[in-house]
């Protein structure tokens, strides 16, 4: 058995503290002893530890790199990885001033580390074509959601003629683009589709102000009762800005429910025949996407993605285990 050391600096990153319970999955625990080490946001030096595999799941910078120099020189023998988060295509064009030299602390920090683990096809593929990142280093691995309870959600029934119930959650924050899903309610007519908007950030303060004239728009607070939501929704939509997987996605196929998702970054090579993708950059883009849904066969696309999504969580925990191997387990 290998000891895996998780280097973690902020513990409310959403998805990626829940995709950390895919350590504790039993397959992986019977060949890797893994704990959680807590880094501080502005630590320069890395720990000497006692691990076989160190996995760094935090956010990559120029200040970043200097830890990671001293990772490897204080941990000579670990097999160290990185998993990407947070960069993407859509992330860069949106974000980054200076192209080269974000592109350039990205290749100097895959030089510091055994692997690099994308998140989805599409984040590996703009590594590889345009950042030009070694292929060889790079290979893909899904998030892990775990959530198997919401396996049990009732299947989606058909509306006959209902609105469109849709259901979206996460941060509020301006990456989520949930500001633009409430104004394109606000061209939508009360008979066409309802939102149940949940969540938290700082964004909280203008999404209710704009959706406070909108009585086919309820938004709440953070939630744990995702189940609930989801078996009342008929379909969940997601149109971020930028989004390296969206975890919100896999949920909603494990729960049987339709998906629909802006046409960037890892979204789209998950909809498969559960949903649909397209356009969402402004809230006319987004109104358009849902009046397209409306159309559509959502309880069936919903089925679809049950399906579909049914065996990955068995490819997650293989591929781990490949990294695993390399790191001598």
């Amino acid at each position: 058995m290998i000891t895996v050391a998780h280097l973690l600096d902020d513990f409310a990153m959403g998805g990626v503290t829940r995709a950390l319970t895919l350590f504790e999955h039993h397959r992986l625990a019977e060949r890797g002893c893994s704990k959680i080490v807590p880094i501080k946001p502005d630590q320069r030096f890395a720990p000497s530890l006692k691990a076989d595999l160190i996995v760094d799941h935090m956010a990559l910078s120029w200040r970043r790199l200097l830890f990671l120099t001293s990772l490897r020189a204080r941990n000579p023998y670990a097999h160290i990885v990185h998993v990407e988060h947070s960069y993407t295509r859509s992330f860069e064009a949106n974000h980054v001033a200076t192209q080269w030299r974000f592109r350039r602390m990205l290749k100097v920090a895959t030089g510091l580390v055994d692997q690099f683990i994308c998140v989805s096809d599409a984040q590996r593929n703009w590594l590889i074509e345009e950042v030009k990142l070694p292929q060889h280093k790079l290979r893909c691995i899904h998030p892990w959601s775990g959530r198997f309870e919401l396996n049990a959600v009732p299947a989606a029934r058909a509306r006959n003629g209902r609105p469109l119930r849709l259901l979206a959650y996460g941060r509020f924050a301006d990456i989520k683009n949930f500001d633009r899903l409430v104004l394109a309610m606000g061209q939508l007519a009360t008979d066409e589709a309802e939102l149940t908007l949940f969540g938290s950030g700082p964004d909280r303060a203008l999404i209710r102000k704009l959706a406070a004239p909108l009585t086919h728009v309820t938004i709440h607070g953070p939630s744990d009762d995702i189940f609930s939501h989801l078996a009342h929704c008929d379909a969940v939509i997601v149109p971020s800005r930028n989004e390296a997987f969206g975890l919100v996605a896999t949920e909603a196929r494990l729960a049987g429910r339709a998906i629909i998702v802006a046409d960037i970054d890892g979204l789209p090579e998950q909809v498969g025949s559960a949903g649909m993708s397209a356009v969402m950059t402004t809230e006319r883009d987004i109104a358009s996407a849902i009046r397209t849904a409306i159309k559509a066969p959502m309880a069936q696309m919903g089925a679809n993605g049950r399906r579909e999504v049914a065996d990955q969580h068995e490819q997650i925990v293989n591929a781990w285990l490949e990294v695993f191997a390399m790191a001598g387990a």
